[in-house]
């Protein structure tokens, strides 16, 4: 019995031992799955980390390094057009020349019937040829044209020439904020044509190389705007004024060698006085300045200082349509050229107008009478420029006023 006591008591032991091991064993992986778990969760929650700080440099720096790379693409590409840019200019002046220089290797005649020929059909010829005068025999041509546009009145004057059907001529500048006036010029079937760019006197004629750079500036400006070529250009100041210090024949040249007319005028408005002329009394120039005239280049002005040559627009309009023979044209090429001084005269010696502009009183207290440019955008040494001149474009018209035409050509 007490053996088998004794051995129960073993058994029992033994039992329980086993229990406990396997107690500890278990207790042992918990334990053991227990910090695996967490060792799981420190490198997902470290691998999460860095996932975000990845993210967070990459839409960070990645856009700004793209931003960076475009822009410098940018860059480059408006270089490029910059530079093509110049090329075609280039090499519109060279065909340009060419063009020129093989048109006077032939015979001109001829030259100008085959080009015709394929551009026109030989039935249009006759009146492509014909001038102004040829078109409208027995009538009164009246040119009105308006210097120093656009300004804030240009559509004024627009609206006051197509209410009355009468298309001119505009002797603009080079002012930016002005593209619709500019494109509505052109596309409204007046004459786009050229002031200079600046109108500043010293710039322009200080040399026959600045005022080609100029010329090219406004040519440009324009085409870019209107896609219209200019082919016609007045002096800032006319063709007589004083204040060149070479010769104007050299820029009178230079206008010849780009293929480029220059009209001067026969009949001014008077209102380039600084001054403003009442409404009356630039209705009055004109109206007598036309006259009888066969052809008269009428000088206006569109400045924001010009309000009365406006107010002054239509009463000249329908005073000259009333005497039932004038006709309102713009200056185009059939339009006889007007100049107070041409290609061949001498410095002393100033030849005559080929449409001489009628007598008018002078008055002491208009001496200081001027092409004006806007008394708001010139500066003052333009404006006192402009002062000193105002003697010479009164008196170099006046000189050539003796009411009938001069046949003599330039």
């Amino acid at each position: 019995m007490p053996l088998l006591y004794t051995g129960l008591q073993n058994r029992n032991l033994r039992i329980m031992e086993n229990d406990q091991e396997i107690l500890e064993t278990e207790d042992s992986e918990e334990y053991e799955e227990g910090t695996d778990n967490s060792e799981f969760r420190r490198k997902r929650v470290k691998r999460i980390k860095g996932i975000l700080i990845f993210l967070l440099i990459f839409f960070l720096i990645v856009p700004n390094i793209v931003c960076g790379f475009l822009l410098f693409k940018l860059y480059k590409m408006n270089q490029n057009i910059e530079t093509l840019r110049e090329e075609i200019k280039l090499s519109k002046l060279e065909i340009e020349m060419r063009t020129k220089q093989a048109a006077s290797a032939k015979p001109e005649a001829n030259a100008d019937s085959s080009n015709d020929d394929e551009k026109y059909g030989t039935d249009s010829l006759v009146e492509l040829h014909l001038t102004d005068e040829e078109k409208y025999p027995g009538k009164q041509l009246v040119y009105l044209t308006f210097d120093d546009g656009p300004s804030d009145y240009t559509d004024e004057i627009l609206d006051i020439l197509s209410a009355h059907d009468v298309k001119a001529t505009f002797f603009v500048l080079g002012k930016d904020g002005y593209d619709d006036q500019y494109r509505r010029i052109a596309n409204e079937g007046h004459t786009l044509a050229m002031h200079s760019y600046s109108h500043q006197y010293k710039e322009i004629y200080a040399s026959a190389d600045a005022f080609r750079e100029d010329l090219y500036k406004i040519s440009n400006f324009l085409e870019e705007r209107t896609g219209i070529k200019p082919k016609f250009y007045r002096f800032p100041g006319g063709s007589s004024n004083t204040l060149t210090p070479i010769p104007i024949q050299e820029f009178i040249h230079v206008l010849s060698d780009e293929g480029i007319v220059y009209q001067d005028w026969n009949v001014s408005s008077e209102d380039a006085s600084y001054q403003m002329k009442e409404t009356g009394v630039i209705a009055k120039n004109v109206i007598n300045g036309v006259g009888d005239n066969r052809i008269s280049i009428v000088l206006m002005h569109d400045s924001v200082a010009k309000r009365t040559t406006v107010e002054a627009l239509p009463i000249i309009i329908e005073t000259l349509q009333q005497k039932g023979n004038v006709v309102f044209l713009p200056i185009t090429e059939g339009t006889k050229q007007v100049y107070q001084i041409g290609a061949g005269a001498t410095d002393d010696k100033k030849e005559d107008a080929e449409v001489k502009e009628p007598e008018k009183e002078t008055e002491t207290n208009d001496a200081s009478e001027t092409v004006s440019d806007e008394e708001e955008s010139v500066s003052e040494e333009s404006i006192s420029d402009e002062e000193k001149t105002s003697g010479d474009d009164s008196s170099s018209t006046e000189e050539n006023n003796a009411g009938e035409e001069n046949e003599s050509e330039d």
